[in-house]
């Protein structure tokens, strides 16, 4: 965190914390309210100032009031750049160690402990590395099926290595991850 935040802290330290103007959208895209944070400044502040409190909620600590962000889909984002995750926002998770799909289509990885959400403009290509595990075939309708009762392992294959697919049941991220995806005071 930033010392000038920090600094705002021990100075006014009661100040009352602020829901429902901050939302990270599934492609790592900051909005408040309605509009498009772009302005990269901001952006960056946001990056340098973002936690998780006790509870689950994510925030934004901007001076000495916390700021609560509405998740569309995990905490993080991460995006494949050249064999690589960029974890928006940026964070050294570590390389991924699990792979998820939830019922809606969405892939997530879950590294030191984090869970992010795949850009789904990364999808396409992805979908092409995920393979039965047994054989490294592409699995058919009939090995979905099997996938989702827990009889059969697939896996995503990527330039680095495997990483094991599982599906993730609806409430995953907030009830496997305690992540509160719409923080409430």
């Amino acid at each position: 965190m930033d010392a000038m935040v920090l600094a705002a802290i021990a100075k006014w330290p009661n100040v009352p914390a602020v829901f429902g103007w901050l939302r990270l959208d599934a492609r790592g895209q900051w909005w408040l309210r309605e509009e498009k944070l772009a302005q990269p400044a901001i952006v960056d502040f946001f990056r340098r100032n973002y936690a998780r409190d006790g509870e689950g909620r994510y925030y934004v600590q901007n001076g000495p009031q916390k700021v609560y962000v509405q998740l569309d889909a995990a905490p993080y984002v991460v995006q494949r750049e050249a064999a690589q995750w960029r974890w928006l926002p940026d964070i050294d998770a570590g390389a991924p160690r699990l792979a998820l799909l939830d019922g809606d289509g969405r892939l997530f990885v879950e590294a030191d402990g984090e869970i992010a959400v795949v850009d789904d403009r990364d999808l396409l290509a992805l979908s092409e590395g995920i393979v039965r595990a047994a054989d490294g075939m592409v699995p058919g309708v009939a090995d979905w099926q099997a996938w989702q009762q827990g009889l059969l392992s697939l896996q995503l294959r990527l330039a680095e290595g495997a990483l094991p697919l599982l599906p993730l049941a609806a409430q995953g991220v907030s009830r496997h991850y305690g992540v509160v995806l719409v923080p409430q005071p």
